[in-house]
């Protein structure tokens, strides 16, 4: 059961509700997690959190660091992302998310695990997802570079073992109104 909270203090009451009525809860938002991260290890209970929140949106954000995934890491409380901005779905800038966690002392191989066994681990299907491995479905990404740099671009995407296709409308759109190489250059 995932649980939206930010403050320490709340995190504490779900982990204590959680226990009087066994459940086994997931923290989402979390920006105070690391606060509480020895609790949260303790009892094996996940955070689902926003590696861009630094200062905060509202007071329950009091204490928002950007060393929240390296703090809770480091405690041993597993972690995965998500980049909470209404009304808009960023979902996209989830992979950046995980590059602000590694510049600020998240190791890279944890990154990486954010964005793909974690989650599966977190939300009970990690013996079917989240991994390169037989037995398993896997949606791969070819990267150009680093995929937790927002230089690297996905050079090929096979969903369910099947390549697809890249071209979109903004690529049609770019490529219908780039300039050719060979057009001439105007003054």
């Amino acid at each position: 059961m995932a649980f939206r909270v930010e403050r320490a203090a709340d995190i504490r009451q779900v982990l204590a509700w959680s226990e009087r009525n066994g459940v086994r809860p997931v923290i989402v938002g979390g920006s105070q997690a690391w606060r509480v991260a020895p609790m949260l290890a303790k009892s094996r209970v996940p955070v689902v959190l926003d590696p861009f929140v630094n200062l905060p949106g509202t007071f329950d954000q009091l204490g928002a660091t950007m060393e929240n995934a390296a703090r809770l890491h480091r405690a041993g409380v597993p972690v995965t992302f998500t980049h909470f901005v209404a009304p808009t779905n960023n979902a996209h800038k989830v992979r950046q998310a995980a590059g602000v966690a590694v510049a600020h002392g998240l190791p890279a191989e944890a990154a990486l695990a954010a964005l793909t066994s974690a989650p599966a681990e977190i939300f009970g299907v990690g013996g079917q997802l989240g991994r390169i491995a037989p037995g398993q479905a896997a949606d791969l990404v070819l990267w150009s570079g680093d995929p937790l740099e927002v230089t690297s671009l996905a050079e090929q995407v096979w969903i369910n073992g099947q390549p697809m296709s890249l071209r979109s409308r903004q690529t049609e759109l770019r490529d219908r109104y780039r300039p050719s190489s060979t057009a001439p250059v105007t003054p």
